[in-house]
């Protein structure tokens, strides 16, 4: 059996997507939700993860900093990566999106209802 490391998540922009460091490397931080019902109580709860996404690739990143703005949901495909990174002599270890494919659906006014009906 092959084990693939590939997500699809539907997000929210979170921050203007920007270019860092000599790489080319686009940078966006995207909210996801998790919605489910308590089993004891019945009630409806949500989670909000913060997760950073990140591409190499200048044509999804040009996309991301032209088109993308705060507030857009957007369709990511793409991988899980493990990082890691020292502060204050202490190991930070983190998980990031790598986009390998983008979609973006514009905010819309009326996306308060909706999500208020979620």
């Amino acid at each position: 059996m092959t084990s693939r490391n590939f997500l699809s998540s539907l997000a929210m922009s979170r921050k203007s997507p920007a270019i860092r460091g000599k790489a080319a490397k686009t940078v966006v931080t995207v909210a996801v939700d998790e919605f489910w019902t308590d089993r004891q109580s019945g009630e409806r709860k949500k989670r909000t993860e913060f997760l950073t996404a990140f591409t190499f690739n200048p044509k999804i990143g040009g996309f991301l900093v032209d088109k993308v703005n705060i507030g857009d949901q957007i369709t990511i495909d793409g991988h899980i990566r493990a990082n890691s990174y020292e502060r204050s002599g202490e190991r930070i270890y983190t998980m990031d999106l790598e986009i390998a494919r983008l979609d973006a659906h514009p905010a819309r006014a009326d996306r308060a209802l909706d999500d208020e009906a979620a």
